[in-house]
């Protein structure tokens, strides 16, 4: 069983690594911290387990998820991460993760999920799944990609040619996004990307 890590935080990653090594057969063949990174490595050693985190330096974690599944469909990609927020966990859901799983989670419920995502079944952590069968806030998938694309910058017409949409197609999703969130424009979207770490204050 051939594995990649992707995580920004060395220390993390090492730890995931010692600890993934104690199961017979598994070997990890390389560790990346970032998304840009992760996609070339993928590209040329085609492992069978990819354990990346959500949020690495540069964003585009779910862009690169989305490669790796279209181009190489047996590889099994796990999520972790230590964002407690209802819309991002539905987007991991969505995308078809095979395991979707809480970093601060002991090491003996990580390594029993990521052995059962091995074995074939997909893996959502307890409390995700939880939090999602309490939450009144449902992102569509591509709400959440306006939400990214806006986080980053761009108005609705980069947008529009980002994800070769209309712009008055790209207007009446953040419309809905906007108020799914509760939210008035963008300042207040950037602060509450901030306040539930979807990106790092240092992008204010």
């Amino acid at each position: 069983m051939k594995i990649i890590l992707a995580d920004d935080h060395p220390l993390f990653r090492e730890g995931l690594k010692s600890m993934l090594e104690t199961v017979p057969g598994f070997r990890v063949i390389r560790q990346v911290d970032t998304a840009a990174d992760l996609k070339n490595v993928v590209s040329e050693q085609q492992p069978d387990l990819v354990i990346m985190d959500y949020r690495m330096p540069g964003g585009g974690a779910l862009e690169t998820f989305q490669f790796i599944k279209k181009r190489f469909t047996e590889i099994k990609i796990i999520l972790l991460t230590g964002i407690d927020v209802s819309s991002l966990f539905q987007q991991f859901v969505e995308l078809d993760a095979d395991g979707v799983l809480i970093k601060d989670a002991s090491s003996d419920d990580l390594l029993a999920s990521i052995t059962g995502v091995v074995a074939g079944r997909k893996v959502i952590a307890p409390a995700i799944e939880k939090q999602l069968s309490n939450s009144d806030t449902q992102l569509t998938s591509r709400e959440f990609q306006i939400m990214e694309q806006i986080l980053q910058g761009h108005n609705n017409t980069v947008i529009a040619k980002n994800l070769s949409l209309s712009i008055r197609t790209v207007g009446n999703h953040r419309f809905n996004l906007m108020q799914k969130l509760g939210l008035k424009n963008s300042v207040e979207l950037m602060h509450y990307a901030i306040n539930n770490g979807l990106i790092g204050s240092e992008q204010s």
